[in-house]
């Protein structure tokens, strides 16, 4: 069974290569932060799955929901020796796709939020967030380790950060700090894209 902090690795393992974008280059606060880590990768591929997947499902054929109806994306991978993280900006055809995205986000974490025995025991705990048009927060527990993660959708924009933590199953708010700050700014500046087609700036 491969681990959350495995899938996610090997998530970046596919960065490089892929079709370009239509998001602006440095478009994505992460662009201008590589100092300091020893992996920094960032990818253009539209296929990239979204970073947070609770059954890491993506990582095998038959996962489709999440990255069907996807027309850009770009995803900035960072690591420095146990500690990872990203943010991710994907771009769907119109709204409904985003929503459909959203409701496979909200699907899969019910739906393995427990499960492994012993050191392959994950973990997810998940929470309703008030952003964008729709958000979710998620911490992830596993044998390595565990993680903190938000998505949120604004018009048919998906955004994803993501962080190395070990979070508290009641996730209260002050240990997203962090990532709501990004994903707050975020949320509103991916309204300057027209393909974001946000119904209120």
């Amino acid at each position: 069974m491969m681990t959350t902090g495995a899938a996610l690795m090997t998530a970046a393992a596919t960065l490089i290569g892929g079709a370009t974008t239509g998001l602006p280059k440095g478009f994505l606060l992460w662009e201008g932060r590589s100092s300091g880590w020893d992996i920094w990768e960032v990818s253009d591929r539209a296929s990239t799955p979204l970073m947070l997947d609770a059954c890491h499902d993506s990582y095998w054929p038959k996962r489709g929901g999440v990255e069907k109806g996807r027309v850009a994306a770009r995803t900035v991978y960072r690591q420095q020796e146990i500690e990872i993280g990203g943010e991710q900006v994907a771009i769907y055809q119109d709204e409904s796709g985003a929503r459909a995205a959203m409701d496979a986000i909200r699907a899969e974490l019910k739906r393995c939020a427990s499960r492994g025995d012993g050191i392959e025991r994950i973990s997810y705990y998940s929470k309703p967030l008030a952003l964008g048009d729709e958000a979710v927060r998620a911490g992830a527990r596993y044998w390595e380790g565990g993680l903190r993660q938000v998505a949120v959708r604004r018009g048919a924009a998906i955004m994803v950060y993501t962080e190395t933590a070990w979070p508290t199953p009641s996730l209260p708010m002050g240990e997203f700090k962090t990532l709501l700050k990004d994903a707050r700014e975020m949320s509103r500046k991916v309204c300057w894209l027209p393909e974001a087609q946000c119904q209120n700036t």
